[in-house]
């Protein structure tokens, strides 16, 4: 028994010591009630001594950790010797705080001071509570037991108290309580109906099978007469409404007793007599002592019920705690440890970059996946759907004839004109072109925040070397982007500049174009054709002269004289001849066309073009002098002016991370040794 009581208070001191809420699920017996339900009276009444500060309103303000621990007389005698107190002085108790070792209290007044001066420390002093534990050792000539007394539970803020001071009362309680090897110590009184108890529904709440819960009947001598069948049924369990382990009533000492200074020994024979008296068919079952033999054996059956599971929860939570502090160890060799990191960092970019870095997101699209992405889906997107003849009417087009022709007729081609709508035309491919390239220059930025996660963990705990290495990505970026964009404007402008209509590829451009295109282009330049039009049923002789009627011969001469006068005075004339509508001038439509078609067979090519141009001379150059880079503006430079220290100042939270983690590390490693050091004495 000692063994597995002695475990549970040193893993008690252990975590004791890490800050928050309980870090791991200890096997232990936490006390809740609501305020005056006489908490104070019962812990006392098992302790034996009167030490707990007392008061209205809340008076345990924090986690109060209760070690009773039952001494030999060698270590009796040991801490009289220690603290050069005489053996004649009959102490029997004494007390130490785990933040106050080594200094002994055998006063248990002062026990009561430094209870409420340490609670004030910590939750200061407007009534307001804290989930730090204050851990205090009885060392006594009773019994080994350990427990929790949490705050009391209250619906109602007093003086100075958070207006929400019930919820984080329940907030704390429930941090306890849902543990699993949690052992519940419901105080109820007998004077009300534990149908409405708090801490028997916090019980039911988070204990339903009532397999960890123990109520404790206060005040039985405060209740009426008439009601003791009534008292007898609720010791008994029949109107408790929870399944519970046991329930035990206790008499304690009254306010009257303790302003008298009752001794506990008295107040324990009033006790039994008076549960004989009124109860003495079940009086063995009940009382204080009865309570405390029920305590020790429950919470020795739970931890060993507990402990196999318990210390394999320790050891992976070992585990855990050793990989999520090797990211955040720090380097013995600041050098060494820089260049292996711009190093790696560079590398885990490319990789990732090239798919082949080991995690593979699943989540998002990232690296080279995110570039082609934005080739297919963004770039290919926008210069499909750019109209050939976008802000470009019929009177656009006359418009840009007539002012390349001057003074002159335009006849057939005008090339000028030609070319002055083309590099209007074409100036709509530079725009979407320019907008991929910043495009994949956010995507590759982005690629910094995708590498490795342990990597960008290490760089992120050194806020000045990932705000430089960010600004080697951004400056070595900028001066990629600047140049492919001087380079695909120029580019794109060269077409613009010269136009070649006689290229193959611009006329298989046509002869691949839509039917209705190439008949018009055809038709701008074949008379025959419109001669057909405004004669179908024209039939030619041998000499190449129509054949007519005898009597329609000369009217039909004349018509075919009007037709072919017409045409080529269309041809010739151009634009300049006013009596032609726009509609369906033939020069119009022909420029139109042969806008359409080259700006087709320009289009093709640049969209192949520019994402080669993209990954040749921005992705790839990029890749290439990334190392290069980062050792020389950033190891170089921090090496030469000796501030290597500077630019490895860790953030300040990932310090108290490392701090943290550190602590808890070591709180589970001493506490596997306790398990293992007391399980094998």
């Amino acid at each position: 028994m000692q063994k597995l009581i002695k475990i549970i208070n040193k893993l008690q001191d252990v975590f004791a010591v890490v800050d928050g809420l309980q870090m791991v699920d200890l096997p232990q017996i936490v006390v809740v009630g609501t305020q005056s339900s006489g908490k104070s009276s019962v812990l006392e009444s098992i302790v034996g001594k009167s030490f707990l500060p007392r008061g209205t309103g809340i008076v345990t303000r924090a986690p109060l950790v209760i070690q009773m621990i039952k001494y030999t007389e060698e270590t009796r005698k040991s801490m009289l010797k220690s603290n050069n107190i005489k053996d004649t002085e009959n102490i029997q108790e004494w007390v130490e705080f785990l933040h106050k070792p080594n200094l002994y209290y055998v006063d248990f007044d002062l026990v009561r001071k430094e209870i409420e001066d340490k609670t004030n420390s910590l939750a200061g002093t407007n009534k307001g509570i804290t989930n730090k534990q204050i851990v205090l050792r009885i060392h006594t000539n009773r019994y080994d037991l350990t427990f929790v007394d949490l705050p009391g539970i209250t619906k109602v803020a007093v003086g100075d108290q958070d207006d929400d001071i019930d919820e984080q009362i329940q907030k704390l309680i429930l941090s306890y309580v849902k543990q699993p090897n949690s052992i519940i110590l419901a105080v109820v009184t007998a004077n009300t109906d534990p149908s409405t108890s708090e801490s028997l529904q916090i019980a039911k709440k988070w204990d339903p099978h009532g397999i960890r819960t123990i109520a404790v009947v206060t005040k039985l001598d405060l209740i009426d007469k008439g009601t003791l069948q009534d008292t007898k049924d609720l010791l008994c369990g029949h109107k408790i409404p929870v399944k519970i382990l046991d329930v035990i009533g206790v008499v304690n000492r009254s306010q009257k007793d303790i302003v008298e200074n009752k001794s506990m020994d008295s107040a324990l024979s009033a006790e039994t007599e008076f549960l004989k008296i009124n109860y003495p068919d079940i009086y063995k079952k009940h009382g204080n002592k009865a309570l405390v033999h029920t305590l020790q054996m429950v919470l020795i059956t739970h931890i060993e019920k507990v402990y196999p599971q318990f210390r394999a929860e320790l050891e992976e939570m070992k585990r855990k705690l050793e990989k999520q502090h090797l990211p955040l160890y720090k380097p013995d060799e600041e050098i060494s440890f820089l260049v292996g990191l711009l190093k790696d960092i560079s590398r885990s970019y490319e990789d990732t970059m090239h798919g082949n870095q080991d995690d593979v997101s699943i989540d998002e699209t990232i690296g080279g996946g995110s570039i082609a992405r934005t080739f297919q889906h963004e770039y290919l997107k926008r210069i499909n759907v750019i109209d050939p003849l976008q802000d470009l009417s019929d009177e656009n087009i006359a418009n840009i004839l007539s002012n390349t022709s001057g003074i002159y007729q335009c006849t057939f081609v005008n090339e000028k004109g030609l070319q002055k709508i083309l590099r209007r035309q074409l100036n709509y491919l530079i725009e979407p072109s320019l907008d991929c390239v910043a495009l994949v220059s956010s995507d590759m930025l982005k690629v910094l925040n995708s590498i490795d996660v342990n990597l960008l963990d290490t760089l992120r705990r050194y806020p000045k070397l990932y705000e430089d290495v960010r600004k080697v990505f951004e400056k070595l970026l900028e001066e990629n982007v600047n140049n492919i964009k001087e380079f695909i404007t120029s580019y794109i402008e060269s077409y613009q500049e010269y136009i070649n209509t006689a290229n193959p590829d611009f006329i298989s451009e046509i002869v691949k174009s839509d039917d209705t295109i190439q008949d018009e282009i055809l038709a701008a330049v074949n008379i025959k054709k419109h001669e057909s039009d405004y004669k179908p049923e024209l039939v030619l002789n041998s000499t190449g002269m129509p054949i007519f009627p005898i009597p329609d011969r000369m009217a039909q001469t004349d018509r075919l004289k009007t037709v072919r006068t017409h045409m080529l005075k269309q041809l010739l004339s151009g634009l300049n001849n006013q009596d032609i509508p726009l509609e369906s001038s033939e020069q119009i439509k022909l420029h139109k066309y042969l806008s359409q078609c080259y700006f087709e067979y320009i289009r093709k090519i640049v969209r192949d073009f520019v994402p080669k141009r993209i990954v040749h001379k921005m992705v790839n150059s990029f890749l290439k002098n990334l190392d290069k880079r980062l050792n020389e503006e950033i190891f170089q430079t921090y090496l030469k002016e000796n501030k290597i220290g500077e630019v490895l100042i860790e953030d300040e939270s990932i310090i108290n991370e490392r701090k943290d983690v550190e602590i808890k590390l070591d709180a589970v490693g001493k506490a596997l040794k306790i398990m293992v050091d007391i399980r094998n004495s």
